[in-house]
């Protein structure tokens, strides 16, 4: 074991590693169980609303949930061997780190996983904006396969082609320190195309909304009767990708600490403060996904008798007064 590194007492180094794995691992066991409250309530709507199911404002926060899961999951498991290992930090001034080969494996699936929560939401929110500004009905496919299986293999087939740059960091596992890789490379520009692509698609589909407001406001080119039809379609759809905008914008601020993070890391500036956040970038964003779906489906612990028999009260905690409004069209 080498010592502490020359103007860097152990004080210090004890300080960088409490700031960087207390500041992760708690934000990323909230986001754990903030991931199973979302499974429990996507459960809660498979049995009692199953023909509201396929809603897009149910299904991203659930698709969102499974990532976020999966990637804490990593980082707890990583940061698990780090922290036990505390003594050897405090007496040597080393920190100690999954030895080879669960190294690379953990370092692989979390920039696999960091990648799938990007080019998910990244490509839900180019669906949302062909829905609604080019008014095409995307079909995703059986078990929406259509989503899955393009952003799956883009999300591990970029950590594979650089493999070997990925290994033991200072704390935890993921890309190497000091090593111009490919993958880091790949991994900016893929934040710097997910982040554009989401902006451009939210701010098209606000203005969207907008300008149909406008216009069903100034129209009166219609019957009564056709004109409460549009509307209520209008209402119902808009009322649903609203939902969809408020987790897509939380993902755009989600990104920046990951892409300015990844850029110190290819010029080789390293803070310690920055680390932490952006370990905690994903975690942050699945806390606010949480908080998103709580505000737009209502907080829910146990289903009560109208969820229970089905009925369309406004006061429903699982809003099924859409499908009764759905249905009615």
């Amino acid at each position: 074991m080498n010592n502490p590194p020359d103007g860097y007492s152990t004080d210090t180094v004890m300080a960088d590693f409490y700031i960087v794995t207390i500041i992760p691992l708690t934000l990323n066991i909230l986001n754990l169980l903030g991931s199973s409250y979302i499974f429990y309530r996507t459960y809660l709507r498979w049995k009692f609303d199953y023909d509201n199911f396929n809603l897009l404002s149910i299904k991203f926060p659930f698709y969102i949930a499974i990532t976020d899961f999966l990637f804490s999951e990593i980082i707890l498991i990583d940061f698990s061997y780090t922290v036990s290992n505390v003594s050897v930090l405090e007496t040597f001034g080393e920190p100690i780190v999954w030895p080879t080969p669960f190294c690379e494996i953990l370092g692989f699936f979390n920039v696999s996983f960091t990648l799938l929560n990007m080019l998910l939401v990244g490509s839900i929110s180019f669906v949302t904006w062909l829905r609604v500004v080019q008014e095409y009905y995307f079909d995703w496919g059986k078990c929406d396969y259509k989503i899955w299986f393009p952003v799956g293999f883009l999300s591990f087939i970029i950590p594979m082609v650089s493999v070997r740059d990925l290994g033991a960091k200072k704390y935890w596992c993921g890309i190497k320190d000091g090593s111009n890789s490919l993958i880091s490379t790949l991994l900016l520009i893929t934040i710097l195309l997910t982040l554009l692509t989401i902006v451009f698609c939210y701010v098209h589909v606000l203005k969207t909304f907008h300008d149909v407001k406008d216009d069903n406001s100034s129209s009166i080119a219609h019957s009564e009767v056709n004109v409460e039809q549009r509307n209520s379609r209008n209402i119902i759809e808009k009322k649903i990708l609203a939902k969809v905008l408020t987790y897509i914008l939380v993902f755009i601020f989600q990104y920046i600490p990951l892409m300015l993070n990844d850029i110190f890391e290819l010029v080789k500036v390293h803070y310690i403060l920055l680390n932490a956040i952006s370990l905690s970038a994903i975690s942050i964003g699945g806390i606010s996904n949480l908080f998103q779906y709580v505000r737009n489906e209502r907080f829910l612990i146990i289903p009560n008798n109208s969820i229970l028999n089905g009925s369309d009260s406004l006061n429903n905690n699982i809003n099924l007064e859409e499908r009764e409004q759905t249905k009615s069209l």
